[in-house]
Parts: C-alpha cells; sequence; structure tokens
C-alpha cells in the first residue's frame, strides 16, 4: 500500500509539473517547414524562416523575410486567442487576428513541444512547422 502511494503521489507531482498549454506557445518561434497533406514540404528560401513571437495577454509578433514591396521586412503586431476547448476540430486551436490588415488565420495545434511546434491550417489544408528559438 506504501508503494502505491508514493507511486501515485510521484505521478501527480509530475503530472502538475507540466506546463499547460497557455504556457507553452510562449515564446519566438521560426518557421522550418510547411507541408502539403500530400507529404510534400516547402522550406523558407531565407534562413532564418518567418519568425513569430508567441507573448502574454494575447499579443503576438509577425515577421517574414520572404514578403515583397511595402511588407518586405516589417513585424506585424498581432492579437491572437487560444481556444482550448469546443472547437470544430475538437483540438486546441489558435486563431492570429491582423488588425492592421483586417484578417484571421485560424490554426489546429497539432503538437507543441519545449522545442518544437506544429499548427495545421485547415483554409490552406497545410501544416506549418516551428522551432522554439528564444523565450520571450
Amino acid at each position: 500500500m506504501k508503494k502505491f502511494l508514493l507511486l501515485f503521489t510521484v505521478l501527480l507531482t509530475l503530472w502538475n509539473c507540466h506546463k499547460a498549454l497557455p504556457e507553452q506557445i510562449l515564446g519566438i518561434w521560426e518557421n522550418t517547414k510547411t507541408c502539403s497533406p500530400e507529404g510534400s514540404c516547402k522550406f523558407p528560401v531565407t534562413a532564418p524562416g518567418a519568425k513569430l513571437t508567441i507573448l502574454r495577454n494575447g499579443l503576438a509578433l509577425y515577421g517574414d523575410p520572404e514578403l515583397q514591396g511595402t511588407e518586405k521586412g516589417k513585424e506585424f503586431h498581432i492579437e491572437y486567442v487560444l481556444h482550448e476547448e469546443g472547437t470544430k476540430s475538437k483540438s486546441p486551436e489558435l486563431a492570429f487576428r491582423f488588425l492592421d490588415l483586417g484578417f484571421e488565420i485560424r490554426y489546429v495545434i497539432s503538437k507543441v513541444s519545449d522545442a518544437e511546434m506544429e499548427l495545421f491550417n485547415p483554409e490552406k489544408n497545410n501544416t506549418e512547422t516551428y522551432k522554439r528559438v528564444g523565450v520571450k
């Protein structure tokens, strides 16, 4: 019985040490590839790829070195909303709102860890993979 209680206490402690999803997505992320459902992947032409900085309080920054014209080199200040439950996909979703440009992009969070995050874009039917390059 003592072994069971000790094991239960250890498992409960490990479970509580796991970061919540809102904490896991915070940080500076760099796009490493975008893959279609068929498995063909597009890698960023320039290194580093697009950078996504997710901050607290629903704020984020997005910069893509591959943008052209007046958007080239610009970092967009965007808002995001994390929906953990009650989504169409039955998985956690992130909605990024580009207020200056007047549109929203919705992603399904496929996978998130300390080093990597995969976001599925249902509109384009592709998966974007990001690696963590920093913490904010």
